[in-house]
């Protein structure tokens, strides 16, 4: 099989840019949207408390619209 990747891979004796990392999550996050449509973030787990804490009242950071990445 001869594929083409659209992202930018990690290479084994180095890191990526920043830049290139965006890249990667945007490509990750459109193939997760054709997956699981809808957001996949668990309502609550055993650091509930400490996530809200840090996240005022939120388990997490929003979502990033993939336009903006």
């Amino acid at each position: 099989m001869n594929l083409k990747l659209k992202v930018p891979s990690i290479p084994i004796e180095g890191s990526i840019s920043y830049k290139d990392w965006l890249k990667g999550r945007r490509f990750r996050r459109q193939l997760s949207k054709l997956v699981a449509p809808g957001v996949i973030r668990r309502k609550s787990s055993s650091s509930n408390r400490r996530l809200r804490k840090l996240f005022k009242g939120e388990r997490g950071l929003p979502f990033t619209p993939i336009e903006k990445l």
